[in-house]
């Protein structure tokens, strides 16, 4: 399940000659995530943070990805809806014999809230 357009959206993205991704998201604060996780302190869920990730990578290569294997996971500050309704996400990956390999982070300003590190497929 996609979750552009119900728990956020896209308001812009930029990239750079070094292979770097930034896209800039405005979350979606009456999403029916934020009302379940949890109903008097909405923060985002970390697995959502890992999907977010995914369907940028999807939407850069034009194709659907699986990740076989995470290989560091930090999620550092929680993220609640109304303190950041907007965050950015920062990302690249590399192409490894026969899979690739992407390192991404989530911030806004000087508050970083994930870092994850993970290898993926191409279906």
């Amino acid at each position: 399940m996609r979750l552009l357009n119900s728990l956020y959206r896209t308001v812009s993205v930029q990239d750079n000659a070094s292979g770097q991704h930034l896209a800039n998201l405005s979350l979606i604060q009456d999403s029916l995530i934020f009302k379940v996780h949890f109903p008097d302190m909405p923060i985002l869920p970390g697995a959502c943070l890992v999907q977010i990730s995914k369907e940028f990578i999807e939407d850069k290569m034009n194709q659907k990805v699986e990740i076989v294997a995470f290989k560091n996971l930090k999620f550092l500050k929680t993220i609640n809806p109304y303190e950041f309704p907007e965050i950015s996400i920062c990302f690249s990956y590399q192409k490894n014999e026969e899979h690739y390999t992407t390192s991404v982070t989530f911030s806004k300003d000087e508050h970083l809230f994930c870092k994850l590190e993970y290898v993926f497929i191409t279906k």
